[in-house]
């Protein structure tokens, strides 16, 4: 009796052993591996936004830089199910991927899922920051690898640095697109491109640019998004915080001769582009500061005669500067603004603005 006794216990602990083996088993990365399909996701970047009009062809992701990558790992269902499935960045959270002459590389790989169930839906922005200020949707909380749905963004504008997000790409497995992600990117910024002009039918003196900059602008805000169209969220910015800065557009060097911006009659002299932060114009705190040194001679009759120089300013409400375009910079558009000046009269100016093309593309371009 006892013997049998003994032999029930070994039975026993053995179970227990073979079950704490399966559970390790269950646990190891290999195995997780071997439940996968062994096809390595890879990735590809553009815009179809960002298009060239002669060519009609995507516009080329940034080289030598960095995306950020959310994919969402859907056991059953599909990402317009959002509401309900609460799907969550737990398959890849903020992985960077970077691109250098038309190779793409992350680490560490990851691959498809093997079930055709579980499909991956994908979105990044760019350019990627291991420490990004990402807030849950429509609140100040910060996003993690738990958190539900697509991240807000907190982002900071500097005038040169973009920033991108994405298309969501859902409802992918291996077989779509050859297990290649392919990410279109939108332009969150807008990008004002600045020009000058001087007004002298007669040439009688010389207008040579010190400065320009906004002055009033804010540079905080939060990107965030609607659950309206999950597969296709709408994008704005909301949220501003922070003081209200001056944002640096084209300075002299005083100490470097060779940077002299000299304007002429009648042809405009590209000054500097930037990026700044979409936002309303309309409020008295939002100037156009423009600083310029005049010359002429002593004797306008005389060109022997001694040169004379001073140095002088104009400022003009944005709002007046922008109104035809609706006194708002919106993202993803491009504005052109030219300046015609003239010492004795206000500034003069013109803008254009169009979508934001492949032909104006910046990206970290300080």
């Amino acid at each position: 009796m006892l013997n049998r006794i003994i032999r029930i216990m070994a039975t026993a602990a053995g179970c227990a052993l073979l079950l704490a083996g399966c559970s390790l088993r269950l646990d190891d990365p290999a195995l997780e591996m071997a439940q996968e399909t062994g096809v390595t996701i890879n990735f590809d970047a553009g815009s179809a936004l960002l298009l060239d009009d002669a060519k009609r062809t995507k516009a080329a992701y940034y080289d030598d830089t960095s995306f950020g990558v959310f994919a969402f790992k859907q056991s059953g269902g599909t990402w317009s199910q959002l509401n309900s499935k609460k799907w969550k960045p737990n398959f890849m959270f903020n992985q960077e991927v970077h691109y250098s002459s038309g190779v793409y590389t992350y680490s560490p790989t990851r691959y498809w899922p093997d079930a055709a169930v579980n499909t991956l839906t994908f979105w990044a922005y760019s350019p990627y920051d291991a420490s990004a200020d990402l807030l849950v949707r429509g609140t100040s909380n910060a996003y993690a690898s738990t958190s539900v749905g697509l991240p807000d963004i907190r982002f900071t504008a500097d005038g040169h640095t973009d920033l991108l997000y994405s298309d969501v790409e859902a409802d992918q497995t291996s077989a779509s697109n050859s297990g290649e992600v392919h990410f279109d990117f939108n332009h969150a910024l807008a990008l004002v491109e600045l020009k000058a002009e001087k007004i002298d039918e007669d040439g009688l003196y010389g207008v040579t640019m010190k400065g320009v900059s906004f002055k009033g602008i804010y540079a905080t805000a939060i990107l965030r998004h609607s659950t309206a169209s999950p597969a296709n969220p709408a994008w704005g910015w909301d949220d501003y915080s922070g003081s209200r800065q001056e944002l640096p557009v084209w300075e002299d060097d005083p100490d470097d001769d060779s940077d002299d911006v000299m304007l002429v009659h009648g042809t405009a002299t590209p000054l500097a582009s930037i990026m700044p932060l979409p936002q309303d114009l309309t409020n008295d705190a939002c100037w156009l500061h423009v600083e310029f040194e005049v010359s002429y001679h002593e004797d306008p009759l005389d060109p022997n005669s001694a040169v004379l120089t001073y140095t002088t300013s104009r400022n003009v409400y944005l709002r007046d500067v922008f109104y035809t375009a609706g006194s708002a910079w919106a993202k993803n558009s491009h504005y052109t603004v030219t300046l015609q000046i003239s010492p004795d009269r206000p500034i003069q100016f013109t803008v254009s603005w169009d979508d934001w093309g492949a032909e104006h593309n910046y990206h970290l371009s300080s």
